[in-house]
């Protein structure tokens, strides 16, 4: 099960110890859960107050760029 909230992106990257991706199209992050070797996905809530789960995602990812850690 994935944790449903992070209050940033840095802790959801640390927390996976893992690089943390934006897709270019819609603004979601996506971040790969090496534990359980799948992709999850997590959107920014209204205001930029915290980054919530939205699902385990399958196939392949979108255009993404990395923003954590920054480059």
């Amino acid at each position: 099960m994935a944790i449903k909230v992070f209050e940033s992106v840095d802790t959801l990257g640390a927390h996976f110890d893992a690089e943390v991706f934006r897709s270019v199209e819609d603004d979601t992050l996506f971040v790969f859960d090496k534990r359980h070797n799948m992709w999850l996905r997590y959107r920014w809530t209204r205001g930029r107050r915290e980054v919530r789960f939205v699902e385990e995602f399958s196939g392949g990812l979108p255009l993404v760029t990395q923003i954590f850690p920054a480059l």
